[in-house]
């Protein structure tokens, strides 16, 4: 096979796979604009008339458990890069006894499954009393998506040349000073990294907060999904909500791809 069709038959490859990848986005707004009837009885035929209706009807639906969601993720992703950053300058600046084994016990938690600690982290949170509030889901989001930022981060601040941080102490700053003066700036790409993807994780989660929370503080995932549960099951309405739902994900992607490829690239690589 010629250079030329080894490199014809990669982008068909690459195209193949990206249309598989936005035909169900664009059925799911395909079928948004439709409405049950419709659905049921002509699945892949046109939409009479486009069902505008059914966007505000999943606007009223959702609205209030984006905000919940919206919420429990701005407070994990704040909690995960302020304590991701500082653990992460701490192992990679300082030298303290068993500083290699602490580092290696938080990286082995990465490799177990999250459905494994489901029931002691839920034993947990019930006798701590947090079950129906946000602590319940925020305090063991934080505590598992800040090792992702641990990771980056310690790789990161151990690229710094040494001679940086000795500057900095030599001119009067003390250790938060260095860290937040020398080392937070300089990770902003590697935070915004830690941040897009703790968000998508959370915003993203069904099954913890349908363990933990009620019906009355409901985060997206529970509202779209109780929306095909609750005995008027309407496609093109769910449909909708979904897209709504994703608008927040969506956003966040255009405007922090750019930082989320850098801090991947710069920190990912690395390590």
């Amino acid at each position: 096979m010629t250079a030329r069709m080894s490199k014809w038959a990669g982008s068909a490859v690459l195209v193949a796979l990206l249309v598989a990848t936005l035909v169900p986005f664009f059925l799911l707004i395909y079928f948004s604009f439709k409405d049950q009837i419709e659905i049921l009885v002509d699945f892949w035929g046109l939409p009479s008339a486009l069902k505008w209706e059914n966007y505000s009807a999943a606007w009223d639906a959702v609205k209030a458990s984006i905000g919940h969601s919206l919420y429990v993720c701005f407070v994990t992703v704040l909690g995960a890069v302020l304590l991701g950053s500082l653990s992460g300058f701490v192992f990679a600046r300082h030298r303290f006894p068993l500083r290699g084994l602490l580092y290696l016990m938080l990286i082995g938690v990465m490799m177990i499954p999250s459905l494994l600690n489901i029931v002691p982290l839920y034993a947990i949170i019930n006798n701590l009393g947090f079950t129906n509030s946000y602590l319940g889901l925020i305090l063991p989001y934080i505590a598992g998506t800040q090792l992702l930022g641990i990771m980056l981060c310690r790789t990161f601040y151990e690229s710094l040349p040494q001679e940086l941080f000795e500057a900095a102490r030599i001119d009067g700053g003390g250790e938060f000073y260095v860290y937040s003066r020398i080392a937070l700036p300089l990770s902003l790409p590697i935070l915004v990294t830690v941040a897009i993807v703790t968000f998508l994780a959370v915003y993203s989660d069904y099954l913890w907060p349908f363990i933990v929370l009620s019906q009355e503080h409901q985060t997206f995932t529970m509202a779209a999904v109780g929306l095909n549960r609750s005995g008027r099951t309407d496609i093109g309405l769910s449909f909708a909500a979904y897209i709504v739902g994703s608008v927040p994900t969506i956003l966040l992607i255009l405007f922090g791809m750019k930082y989320y490829i850098e801090g991947m690239v710069t920190g990912a690589v690395k390590a």
